[in-house]
Order: structure tokens, then sequence, then C-alpha cells
């Protein structure tokens, strides 16, 4: 009996060590201001939280990001980059999502600008993505820059109110180094971190 338990505790023990880590797609369409000129663009991206607990516990973790860039006139591209998820916004109430990626000769950097009061407002605060597309290598706004500068030439929306949209985003979420009997806990954790009660109307398979 002792050894059937040690064997147990032998098995258990790899599950206890894992950092949980959960993905999920985004998509984004808008109009990106580049080469002198405003052009339609869209991002397809991945977003890989590759440990869910120090997320939560450091506010400026960086989740990873890739992806694919498509902006009018040019070759469509690979992209790479980081994304901080709710960290909090300087001198100011609210909470920050910043993007960086870069790929194909062109570098972006932009925030959605989230409060946390409740409602459906917040829809619009996190689905709506300001921004600069660069050529690579140039100096980047800062975020203050962006978020009270208004330094941002490029508007990017996730467009939460298409019904296809919003359910490829729900069903996209899957877990990372997770047990299979915390699958469900892990992805509830993360969208009521981020949406709050909201998650329950967004997400009603979270409840």
């Amino acid at each position: 009996m002792k050894k059937l338990l040690l064997l147990i505790g032998i098995l258990l023990l790899p599950c206890l060590a894992w950092a949980k880590g959960i993905s999920f797609t985004e998509e984004m369409h808008g109009y990106g201001y580049y080469q002198g000129e405003y052009r339609n663009v869209s991002v397809y991206f991945k977003v890989v939280v590759t440990d869910i607990d120090a997320w939560r516990a450091n506010q400026n973790y960086a989740a990873k990001v890739t992806g694919e860039l498509r902006l009018d006139r040019l070759p469509s591209s690979s992209v790479t980059g980081t994304l901080q998820i709710l960290a909090p916004a300087p001198n100011d109430a609210g909470r920050l999502l910043t993007y960086r990626f870069a790929g194909g000769g062109i570098q972006f950097v932009g925030i959605k600008h989230v409060y946390n009061n409740a409602g459906l407002d917040l829809l619009d605060d996190m689905t709506t993505l300001h921004g600069l597309f660069q050529p690579l290598g140039q100096a980047q706004p800062t975020v203050q820059e962006l978020l009270y500068g208004h330094n941002w030439t490029s508007e990017l929306h996730f467009e939460w109110w298409k019904p296809a949209t919003l359910w490829d985003f729900s069903w996209s979420f899957a877990t990372i180094s997770t047990p299979w009997y915390e699958d469900l806990a892990v992805k509830i954790l993360f969208l009521k971190t981020i949406f709050g009660d909201l998650a329950q109307v967004l997400f009603p398979w979270a409840v």
C-alpha cells in the first residue's frame, strides 16, 4: 500500500510543478497610417501566456505574440512580439494592454486603455487598439506618449459585435501544461481576471 501511494505521489508531482498556461487567438481590423497614407490593415494573432499564475502576480508580465500582418499594398508578413495584459496605466486609474510586434520590415506599438468600471463599455475599451506603424528600427513612442500625447495614427478593432468573430475567439482558448482536470478552471480564471462579472455574459460556458 505504501509503495502504491508513493507511486501515485511520484506520478502527481509533475502536475503540481507545472506552470499552467493558456493560449488564444485574436484578429483585429481597421486602418493604419504608413508611408504617408492611410491603409486598411488586419492582424491575426496567437497569444501565449506560458504561466498564468506569474501573469496574475506580475501585472507587467509579457505574453508572447505570433501571427500575420496584412497592410494594404504591401505583402502580408509574419510578425512576432509581446502583449502586456492589463498592466497599470501610468498616472491613471485604468489598465493597459500594450501590443508590440514586428515583421516584414515594419514595427508596431499600441495600447488598449481599459477602465475598471463594470458594464458593456468595457468591451469598447478592450477591443479598440490605438498605435503606430513604423519602418523597423525607428524610435517608438512611449506608452505615456500614446496614452496622453495621442501620438497614434492607427486604429484597429476586435469586432466583438460579429457573432463569428466572438465565437472563434471564445473557442480558441487552449491550456498549456495543464492537467485535464484543471483545464476549465484555468480558462475561467483567465477570463474572469480580465472581464470580471462581464465574463458570464460574454462567455456563458465559463460560468
